[in-house]
């Protein structure tokens, strides 16, 4: 896995070799609390890591956004996006709806 922090955001890129418990332990360490998240599953299949993902949305009012183009799967609970720049934009938009509400 590798893990890129940028201005407002971690990407974590997941690898075919990546286990789900190690992106769990990995996406459970507390630095990673106050951040927005993205997770790339463009290299896996997406299924694994799914049930994972699912206890991490949207948290300390931070974005969790996935990025996959495999599936359609309950985008109601997830925000699913097909490639890195979309995940990037949908948090700027979260952030400045964020920042308008907290007005």
């Amino acid at each position: 896995m590798k893990i890129n922090v940028t201005k407002n955001s971690v990407l974590f890129l997941i690898e075919k070799k990546d286990t789900p418990a190690f992106f769990k332990s990995e996406l459970s360490k507390k630095n990673y609390n106050n951040s927005n998240r993205i997770v790339d599953l463009s290299n896996v299949i997406p299924d694994q890591f799914l049930i994972i993902l699912k206890t991490f949305t949207n948290q300390n009012n931070k974005s969790f956004v996935i990025v996959t183009e495999k599936i359609d799967y309950d985008r109601d609970n997830l925000n699913l996006v097909p490639t890195i720049q979309e995940a990037i934009d949908f948090i700027d938009l979260e952030e400045m709806e964020r920042d308008i509400n907290s007005l």
